[in-house]
C-alpha cells in the first residue's frame, strides 16, 4: 500500500489533502510535505548514533547518516521522529525528551524547486540500537561516534550531505542565555531592502517582507545587526519595533532579529498581527532556506 503524507501550507497548516510518497513533485507552490532528521547522543560519552544505509538504497547506498524520514498522514513531526527511530534502529525514545535543534522551510533550496518543511530533533539516551527490532530494514549497521570521528568520515565523503548540519550544532550552538538580553528590546533602524524589491547582487532573491538593520548595533559579521520587520503590509524606510525572537544561524556568523512594529514603550500597534512560530519560519524562508537555523523566543 502506498505511503500517504499530509499536505501543509508553507506556514504548516494542514490543507486536508494528502500526497502519495514519490509524487511530491506534483504539489502546488503553496503545498508542502513534512520530514524529520533525528540526532541521538549518549550523554555519558558524548557520542552520536549514526547508521549505514543498506546497499539497495536508490540514493546514497552504503553511506552513513543519522535517522531521518517523512511524516506520514496523521503524524506530527515529533510522531514521525519517534516512529522513524524505532523503525530504523529499534530504539524507543520518550517524547518529553525531544528538543528541536533546527527547522527549515525549503522552496528553491540548492537551485531546485522544493516543497518541504523539516524539523531536526535532538534526543539523549543510553539505550542501545537493536536492529532485530527495526521494521524497515533500511540500516546495515550502526555506530556510536564522536563529532570529530563523524567529521573525518564526512570529509572523506562517507556520509550523506545533510550530516553536515552537525558541524553547526556542535561548533555554533544556541547560547546558554538563549538571547534573553535581546528578546523584548525596543529597537529602531532603517529598511534597506523593502518588501517587493530584489537583492542588488542576487537578482533572483525577492524580498516579500521588509528587511533592514538596527541603528548603532553591530552583528556577528561586523556590520549592522540585520532584522526582519514582520507585520507591515507595505514597504517602509524606517522602523521602531520590538524584538520578539532571534533566528540563530548555525552555519553563519550572523543572527537575525525578528521585529514587529511598536511604540516607544513597546506596545504593539493595534493593526499588527503578531505571527506565530510557523508563520515566522514561512515568512523568512525566502532567505533562511539557504541556512540551518532555529527560532529562539
Amino acid at each position: 500500500m502506498s505511503e500517504l503524507w499530509d499536505v501543509y501550507t508553507i506556514d504548516r497548516r494542514l490543507t486536508g489533502k494528502t500526497c502519495v510518497r514519490g509524487e511530491q513533485g506534483n504539489l502546488l507552490d503553496d503545498e508542502f510535505h513534512l520530514w524529520v532528521m533525528v540526532w541521538i547522543k549518549n550523554p555519558e560519552n558524548g557520542k552520536y548514533l549514526i547508521s549505514q544505509r543498506v546497499a539497495d538504497k536508490e540514493v546514497d547506498p552504503l553511506k552513513w547518516e543519522t535517522v531521518a524520514g517523512h511524516s506520514i498522514a496523521g503524524d506530527s513531526s515529533l510522531d514521525a521522529a519517534l516512529r522513524e527511530v524505532y523503525e530504523e534502529v529499534g530504539i524507543e525514545l520518550e517524547p518529553e525528551s525531544a528538543t528541536i535543534l533546527a527547522t527549515k522551510v525549503a522552496t528553491t533550496f540548492d537551485g531546485q524547486r522544493h516543497n518541504w518543511i523539516r524539523d531536526s530533533f535532538y534526543f539523549e539516551t543510553t539505550k542501545e540500537p537493536d536492529l532485530s527490532k527495526a521494521t524497515t530494514k533500511e540500516v546495515l549497521q550502526t555506530k556510536w561516534l564522536t563529532f570529530d570521528e563523524i567529521r573525518k568520515m564526512y570529509e572523506r565523503g562517507e556520509c550523506c550531505l545533510n550530516m553536515g548540519d552537525l558541524y553547526g550544532f556542535e561548533l555554533n550552538p544556541v547560547p546558554r542565555d538563549r538571547y534573553q538580553d535581546i528578546i523584548g528590546q525596543v529597537v529602531r533602524g532603517k529598511i534597506d531592502r523593502p518588501m517587493g524589491t530584489y537583492h542588488s547582487q542576487y537578482k533572483n532573491l525577492y524580498y516579500p517582507v521588509n528587511y533592514g538593520y538596527v541603528d548603532g548595533v553591530t552583528g556577528g559579521d561586523g556590520e549592522e545587526q540585520d532584522i526582519y520587520l514582520l507585520g507591515e503590509t507595505t514597504p517602509v524606510e524606517e522602523f521602531l519595533g520590538k524584538v520578539i525572537a532571534v533566528y540563530h544561524r548555525y552555519d553563519d556568523d550572523e543572527t537575525k532579529w525578528i521585529v514587529i512594529p511598536c511604540d516607544a514603550e513597546g506596545t504593539v500597534r493595534s493593526d499588527i498581527k503578531i505571527p506565530n512560530k510557523d508563520e515566522i519560519y514561512a515568512q523568512i524562508a525566502f532567505q533562511e532556506q539557504f541556512f540551518s537555523g532555529v527560532l529562539v523566543f
